[in-house]
């Protein structure tokens, strides 16, 4: 999803390496995130579609990593990188 000139990557999570798969899993497929700010520690809203048409709003924190100044938001069940357009 792009906002304000940034654009938002999905980290894929590996949890199904620690777990057997009951059925289908649910993926999300696109994040928007309207109030981000490039703010380490800020906290923002993010909205998550998933693969079966749901939708679930997150509370997420920006967070900057200065080994390699990189920008992350993390909503705990989906975290994403900011790319910078």
């Amino acid at each position: 999803m792009i906002e304000q000139g940034m654009t938002f990557k999905i980290i894929e999570k590996d949890w199904y390496k620690r777990r057997q798969l009951t059925g289908k899993e649910l993926s999300p497929v696109s994040v928007s995130i309207p109030d981000y700010q490039a703010v380490h520690n800020h906290f923002c809203n993010m909205f998550v579609r998933y693969n079966d048409g749901s939708e679930k709003s997150l509370l997420a924190r920006v967070i900057y990593n200065k080994l390699t100044a990189q920008w992350t938001v993390d909503g705990m069940e989906v975290a994403v990188k900011v790319i910078e357009q």
